[in-house]
């Protein structure tokens, strides 16, 4: 038998155990920082873990957009999508608050500061100057 070919079921096997290791090592990585969070950062994680967009919403939103069916797999991606767009504005606010020296819940001027920042943040977009429609 030749030595360059492997045995699929001995990669295979290979590859979960690294796999797993993987996945091990990454969740004790998570779980120090957890353990390291204030409540407050606690109760904000575990908020932010339990939030989703409900997906009859999301469904209709890319239809109307597409024109037409949408797969399952395309609206969980775009759920996931939102759903870290929406944590990362969060957390551009919080450091707003921050910078601004303000305690408390976010305020929509927070808000809208972080929305500003990145929406800069992205390359080649450009403002409209006139709301577009309004002709």
């Amino acid at each position: 038998m030749d030595k360059n070919l492997s045995d699929p079921e001995t990669d295979s096997a290979n590859m979960d155990s690294e796999e797993s290791a993987y996945y091990e090592e990454d969740n004790q990585e998570l779980q120090q920082i957890i353990n390291e969070m204030s409540e407050d950062e606690l109760l904000r994680y575990e908020t932010f873990r339990r939030s989703n967009f409900p997906k009859g919403v999301i469904k209709k939103f890319i239809s109307s957009v597409i024109g037409q069916a949408v797969n399952p797999n395309l609206v969980i991606a775009v759920s996931g999508l939102a759903k870290v767009y929406v944590g990362e504005m969060v957390g551009l606010a919080r450091i707003i608050q921050k910078e601004r020296n303000e305690e408390g819940p976010l305020l929509p001027s927070h808000i809208h500061e972080a929305h500003r920042r990145m929406y800069r943040m992205v390359p080649n977009c450009q403002v409209f100057k006139k709301a577009p429609w309004n002709d």
